[in-house]
């Protein structure tokens, strides 16, 4: 890095660093209900500049008692079609085991008559993740494809190692801190077969990466979620918003497509930016980003993130912003 890029570095990281102080002193988060929004939002991005939702306002339980503790599949429900998939669910993992039971328990329970496969690549787990994953693919209770790598190859990277093996028509991008409910996947891909403008497609959700997409609901409990979730898509059947990005927690789109924009850009390393780059890149060969608000996917959010020093997420938010904003010509806007 030279020292124009390290003073513009500094200019950045020393404020927000000067926050997270303070933070540890003042109740900073609970201060901000009071505040007006505007300064409130300069608040929250000091602190944590991808967040766009408080952690109390996403809490739920990560034990769902009729999955079991830990979540495992149900042997008496194995998935299991005759014909070729017509959809790829591609999930990254890196640790973070109880989150990716719990995940691949609820796409098993809404499992419906669109012929799927799941294909998991695992950045080098530590955690037994590859090993459950093993014994799961081995069990058959789901079309699963495991994909080890010895060593953290990032989010994008192993989005494109997923997508490579992909034999579905439809790719959907899915994290594996999310839960998913009966339907999801049939009305995702409707939407995109019935309107071929639609180069990407995803859900509403309680916490994500865009306020579009983001309901900030409450509930406590994954029963309160399934209830929310049919009660609000019942009341937005067939609704589809254009929005300028969707974060990659839950997305589909056409594998050509995938493959005619490059799929995902590698240079973002473990993560960050690299749902802001395949939206431009969609919206530039011409095709539409859109929220289906008849989908919604519960999603715990910064799983993997959380992990990372503050200083070290920093860092990391701003190199990627900066490298975003160098490929594509443009100044990068707060979502």
């Amino acid at each position: 890095m030279n020292l124009a890029e390290e003073l513009a570095w500094l200019r950045f990281y020393v404020p927000r660093q000067a926050v997270q102080l303070l933070a540890r002193a003042l109740p900073l988060a609970a201060l901000r209900d009071r505040l007006p929004r505007v300064v409130a939002e300069r608040l929250r991005f000091g602190l944590y500049p991808a967040r766009i939702t408080d952690a109390a306002e996403v809490e739920c339980a990560r034990v769902y008692a009729p999955w079991g503790d830990p979540a495992a599949l149900d042997a008496a429900r194995p998935v299991r079609y005759d014909a070729a998939p017509r959809v790829s669910i591609l999930i990254v993992t890196y640790n973070n085991l109880s989150l990716t039971r719990l995940c691949l328990a609820s796409i098993q329970r809404a499992a419906g008559a669109l012929p799927f496969e799941v294909i998991v690549v695992d950045n080098a787990s530590s955690d037994g993740t590859q090993n459950w994953l093993r014994a799961t693919a081995a069990a058959g209770r789901l079309p699963l494809v495991v994909v080890e790598n010895e060593g953290n190859a990032g989010f994008a990277a192993g989005n494109n190692q997923a997508a490579a093996r992909a034999r579905g028509d439809v790719l959907v991008f899915l994290n594996n801190d999310t839960v998913v409910v009966p339907g999801w996947l049939e009305t995702l891909v409707g939407h995109l077969e019935r309107d071929r403008s639609i180069g990407l497609v995803g859900p509403v959700t309680n916490s994500g990466g865009n306020g579009e997409a983001q309901l900030g609901t409450r509930y406590a409990e994954l029963d309160g979620m399934r209830a929310f979730a049919a009660e609000y898509t019942g009341a937005h059947a067939g609704q589809v918003d254009d929005v300028p990005m969707l974060a990659l927690f839950c997305a589909a789109m056409a594998k050509e497509r995938f493959a005619a924009v490059g799929g995902l850009d590698e240079r973002y390393g473990r993560g960050l930016f690299e749902d802001d780059d395949l939206a431009l890149a969609v919206q530039r060969r011409g095709w539409r980003v859109a929220l289906a608000r008849d989908v919604f996917v519960h999603h715990y959010g910064g799983a993997s993130f959380s992990r990372l020093a503050p200083g070290e997420y920093l860092r990391l938010w701003w190199q990627n912003r900066r490298a975003f904003e160098r490929k594509w010509g443009v100044t990068w806007q707060a979502r």
